[in-house]
């Protein structure tokens, strides 16, 4: 029973050896993250967010080329008694738009040439407004996989759990087995009574019912595994030991460059909002027919091309009311950067005050264990000769078990504590 103690216990931390890759935290972390619908999302948002880029470039410094085409007919009614006619010398008599508006019709296909000029300073806002909205989707992605890590592995701990007690049962089941074939022996040479083998038998169905509900209970947690990896149910022989880096204080936390990306977005949004007061000059050509009337439009070919310029005058103190806004929103930022700093330095101390609780804990439980090993191992000697009860020797067994899932316990707590630290300490 010593030997299967340090056996399940003592080797947790590596002394175990599986060959299915399956069983490995890592490969359920890896395939959480392949199949994650989120991640999968912001990796295309990226891809979006870089094709973005090149439109706000094209939009703003290249060149804007198009054809137009327009025909229009603006005819007169009753013009020198004709009923219907077409033409830019109308009589004072005849019912049609003014000739000076309309020239009698419109006859142009053209193609038209912009470019806006001196705007390189509004293109650079807006491509750092679409870098900055970039940078808060990648971010997005190590949250999303720092959440998917943290699940996977606390699934996985609790996973792991189950088929120590598994083992733990098993072995306890064997060895109480070779201890009913030798209460049958003790039985028929009078040393112990028959109800001494009634009671060891009743425990070991009490045991092997236990392990199928363990059993049963480890099926469910590996299932809940694949479904949290959004993978296929796949066969696993074992879970190997669940291995967890303790994290050092980053050189820069997390949330810190979140707080640090919002704070640079509202500075984007503002100089995006004030492109909008920048004199902006355009150059535009055009070339093509552009004629009023049909006789001699063969003729009507030409080109032309001027500038645009536009200066913002007024608007109603709406740059002033932005940037107060856009004071405030850095106000709110700090705030909350400042007590998420208290916050996150508050549990990490928290939670390394618990490990190192649970690692004195641990410590004492283990001599207790090999105390308890050492009794057990001398009741399984008295027992043989007859010299204690089959509810004596059950009694130690119970206690020893009790301690065995007191110590699995503490061990899972460690590390879903470590799991914990390492989600916060990032």
């Amino acid at each position: 029973m010593k030997a299967i103690f340090f056996l399940i216990i003592i080797g947790l931390a590596g002394s175990l050896s599986f060959a299915q890759n399956n069983g490995k935290l890592d490969f359920f972390i890896a395939l959480a993250k392949a199949n994650s619908p989120n991640l999968i999302e912001n990796g295309n948002l990226l891809k979006i967010g870089d094709l973005q880029s090149r439109l706000i470039t094209a939009q703003n410094n290249s060149f804007q080329v198009n054809g137009t085409s327009d025909i229009l007919v603006a005819p007169y009614f009753n013009n020198y008694g004709k009923f219907v006619d077409i033409t830019t010398t109308p009589s004072a008599k005849a019912y049609g738009y003014d000739v000076g508006i309309t020239n009698g019709g419109l006859y142009s296909a053209q193609i038209n040439v912009t470019k806006n000029l001196f705007n390189q300073a509004i293109t650079d806002n807006l491509l750092f407004q679409n870098k900055i909205q970039n940078q808060t989707i990648s971010l997005s992605s190590e949250e999303i996989s720092q959440n998917v890590v943290k699940n996977i592995t606390d699934a996985y701990i609790m996973a792991y759990q189950l088929q120590l007690q598994e083992a733990f049962t098993k072995e306890i089941l064997k060895d109480l087995e070779i201890r009913l074939q030798v209460v049958e022996l003790l039985v028929k040479r009078a040393v112990l009574m028959e109800s001494d083998h009634l009671v060891l038998q009743l425990d070991i169905d009490g045991k092997k019912l236990e392990l199928q509900q363990i059993q049963s209970n480890l099926e469910v947690a590996i299932i809940q595994l694949y479904i949290l990896c959004g993978a296929p149910i796949q066969t696993i022989d074992q879970l190997e030991p669940p291995h967890i880096d303790d994290n050092q204080n980053p050189n820069e936390f997390f949330y810190e460059k979140k707080f640090q990306n919002d704070s640079l977005q509202i500075v984007a949004n503002q100089l995006v909002f004030e492109n909008q007061y920048k004199p902006q000059v355009s150059a535009y050509a055009n070339s093509g027919l552009n004629a009023v009337e049909i006789p001699n439009i063969y003729r009507k070919f030409g080109t032309s091309a001027g500038l645009r310029l536009t200066i913002p005058i007024y608007d109603g103190k709406q740059r002033k009311y932005n940037a107060q806004q856009s004071l405030l929103k850095e106000e709110s930022l700090e705030f909350y950067r400042a007590h998420s700093k208290i916050q996150i330095n508050n549990k990490l101390k928290s939670i390394s005050q618990q490990i190192q609780a649970l690692e004195t804990s641990m410590q004492l439980l283990e001599k207790q264990l090999k105390k308890q090993a050492g009794i057990l191992e001398i009741y399984k000697g008295k027992l043989v000769q007859g010299q204690v009860s089959i509810v004596d020797y059950l009694n130690v067994i119970q206690n020893y078990k009790q301690n065995v899932y007191s110590k699995l316990q503490m061990q899972t707590n460690y590390w879903l504590l470590q799991s914990q630290y390492n989600f916060i300490n990032w």
